[in-house]
């Protein structure tokens, strides 16, 4: 899982950088849960979840192709 944890070059705008720190912190939190065998506590849409850090990085994954579809971008 560590492999995901790639080095990202500076973000000059400091939301999106508040972003993509959040986003790191999410994938050592996997990557601890992992290590401990036992679940995430996360919270979506105002409810608190327990799910497995394997379920978790599914999701991540999923989300992470859904911006070109949500930005209503096409690949022509």
């Amino acid at each position: 899982m560590s492999a995901i944890l790639t080095p990202t070059p500076p973000i000059a705008d400091p939301a999106q950088a508040a972003l993509a720190a959040l986003a790191r912190a999410g994938l050592r939190a996997a990557e601890d849960a992992r290590r401990a065998n036992t679940y995430m506590v996360v919270a979506e849409d105002g409810e608190v979840q327990h799910i497995s850090p394997h379920d978790y990085l599914l999701m991540r994954q999923e989300q992470a192709t859904l911006p070109e579809a949500q930005n209503g971008t096409t690949s022509h």
